[in-house]
């Protein structure tokens, strides 16, 4: 099966520091595999698909390289960056694109539907609670434009804004995130509301809203 049955990695013992493509550590207070396997609820299903929809910038039911992209020059048009930092933006998002999409070695025109991708991340549980980590990372770099190991109000808003969230829900979530409430986002902060989007079944959950509200 395409998609994250094709993502390979190393196996991290538990209560390890991960380390990320960027050489920077997150030590969590829970790990992946400490929570109950997923059994697919409906709630959770609703939680994958709004991951989906967002991701899928030009809204043509498929997960895209092309989608990635774009979702760059929004973020890049939205901060005003730089030639530089777009550029610097992009090598981010690529790397975040082969890790969804099963590697750099999958075929330019890969495309995962929104089944396929509820199913994979389903399916293969094990192998996306050893990788999940690394990619929250990688969203984690994407959104902190300026590197300075936080995300703040205005990055946040460029998150949302670059994947088509409604910017106007990003306070809300970033007071969420913002669990030592010092008015920004550190990487354990958002790594550890990432990994409780993805695997907790629990309706109750503060970080539901992660993605924005979720799709019907």
């Amino acid at each position: 099966m395409a998609g994250f049955a094709r993502i390979l990695t190393k196996y991290f013992p538990k209560g390890m520091w991960y380390r990320n493509f960027t050489q920077k550590t997150v030590n969590l207070k829970r790990n992946p595999w400490d929570y109950p396997a997923i059994k697919g609820s409906e709630h959770w299903r609703r939680k994958i698909r709004t991951v989906f929809r967002a991701r899928d910038t030009d809204g043509d039911g498929y997960l895209t390289k092309k989608d990635y992209e774009l979702s760059v020059h929004r973020v890049s048009s939205y901060m005003n960056l730089n030639e530089k930092q777009t550029s610097e933006l992009l090598k981010r998002k690529m790397y975040s694109w082969e890790k969804a999409s099963g590697g750099s070695k999958s075929s330019p025109d890969f495309r995962l539907s929104e089944d396929e991708y509820v199913c994979n991340v389903l399916v293969h549980y094990p192998v996306v609670s050893r990788t999940i980590v690394d990619i929250a990372c990688c969203d984690f770099d994407s959104i902190d434009i300026d590197g300075d190991g936080f995300i703040s109000p205005q990055e946040h808003k460029a998150f949302f804004y670059g994947w088509g969230i409604p910017v106007k829900h990003s306070a809300d979530v970033f007071k969420v995130l913002d669990t030592d409430g010092d008015g920004k986002i550190s990487r354990e902060e958002f790594v550890e509301g990432f990994v409780e989007y993805f695997f907790s079944e629990d309706e109750n959950s503060p970080y539901t809203c992660f993605f924005g509200p979720l799709v019907s």
